[in-house]
C-alpha cells in the first residue's frame, strides 16, 4: 500500500479566464476543494461578480486573486499571465472558459459585427490565453512526478462545445468559434507535447446559466432560466443533446438528467 500515490489530486496554481462566475468559476471550486494552492479568476465582470466568484473559491481554504482583463485584448492576457506568476511564481493549470453566446439569429438576420465579436470572444480570446499560457509553461520546471513520469510542466484546457462537434439553427457565429477551438487545440496538443505541456479541451453541453440566458432575454423577453419559454426552450436542448446539467451555485444536478434518460428509455420501449 505504501506505492500508492496519496495527496490533493489538483496541488499546483491554476489560472482560469471566466472565472468569475457560471462554468469557469465551478472550475475554480472544484480546483479549490481538490487542494490548489492557488486560483486567479480572470474576467470583465463587475467587483461584485468578481467578490462572490472569489468567496465561493475562498471557502476552501484556497489563496485566491482577481484579475479584470478582456481576453480578446493580447496585452490583458500578458499582463494577466505576468500579475499570476508574479504572486503565485509559475502557472501549473489553465482553464480557457471566458465565452458568450452571441446572437441567437438566423444567418440573412445576424449583425455582421455582432457575428465578429463572438468569434473575437469565444476562438481568438482562447487562442491568445493559450499562447501566453503555454509561454509561461515551457520556461517553468516541471511539477514534481514519479520517477519513469514524463515531465509535467503545466496543462491547458479550452472550452469547446457539444457546437465543436454539432450546430444548431440561429448559432453560426457561436458554432464556428468552437469548431475553431477544436481544431487549434488539436494544433496546439501538437506542438506542445514535445515541450512537457499537455493541451486539451472539453465539450460540454448546454448548460442553463446566465452566459445563455443573456442572448435568449434579448431574442424572447424572456429569461433561459425559468418561466414557460425558457423551459420550452431548454426542453430543445435537452432533446437534442440527450442530458440536462444545471449549473446553479456552482452544483451540478443531474437529477432531471436522470429522469429525463429513464423517461426516454421507457418510450423507446414502449414503441418497440
Amino acid at each position: 500500500m505504501s506505492g500508492l500515490r496519496n495527496g490533493p489530486l489538483a496541488p499546483g496554481i491554476a489560472f482560469i479566464t471566466g472565472g468569475a462566475r457560471g462554468l469557469g468559476n465551478a472550475i475554480a471550486v472544484s480546483f479549490a476543494k481538490e487542494g490548489s494552492k492557488g486560483i486567479a479568476l480572470v474576467d470583465i465582470q463587475d467587483d461584485a461578480t468578481f467578490q462572490e466568484g472569489k468567496s465561493a473559491v475562498e471557502k476552501y481554504g484556497t489563496k485566491c486573486i482577481t484579475i479584470h482583463a478582456d481576453v480578446t485584448d493580447e496585452s490583458h492576457i500578458e499582463r494577466a499571465v505576468a500579475e499570476v506568476v508574479k504572486v503565485f511564481g509559475r502557472i501549473d493549470y489553465a482553464a480557457n472558459f471566458a465565452g458568450i453566446s452571441g446572437p441567437l439569429t438566423a444567418v440573412v438576420d445576424t449583425d455582421t459585427n455582432a457575428w465578429r465579436k463572438v468569434i473575437e470572444v469565444n476562438c481568438v480570446g482562447v487562442w491568445l490565453s493559450m499562447k501566453h499560457e503555454l509561454r509561461q509553461m515551457i520556461k517553468q520546471d516541471s511539477i514534481d512526478v514519479e520517477s519513469g513520469r514524463v515531465a509535467q510542466r503545466g496543462s491547458i484546457i479550452n472550452c469547446a462545445s457539444v457546437n465543436s462537434i454539432q450546430s444548431g439553427a440561429g448559432s453560426s457565429g457561436y458554432t464556428a468559434a468552437k469548431h475553431a477551438v477544436l481544431g487549434m487545440t488539436k494544433a496546439g496538443a501538437l506542438e506542445a507535447r514535445s515541450k512537457d505541456v499537455r493541451i486539451n479541451c472539453v465539450s460540454p453541453g448546454f448548460l442553463r446559466t446566465k452566459l445563455l440566458d443573456e442572448e435568449f432575454m434579448k431574442a424572447t423577453g424572456s429569461s433561459m432560466l425559468g418561466g414557460p419559454e425558457g423551459d420550452a426552450a431548454w426542453k430543445t436542448f435537452e432533446d437534442r443533446q440527450g442530458m440536462c446539467i444545471l449549473v446553479k451555485r456552482y452544483k451540478f444536478s443531474t437529477d432531471a438528467c436522470r429522469r429525463y434518460q429513464v423517461d426516454k428509455r421507457r418510450s423507446t420501449r414502449s414503441a418497440m
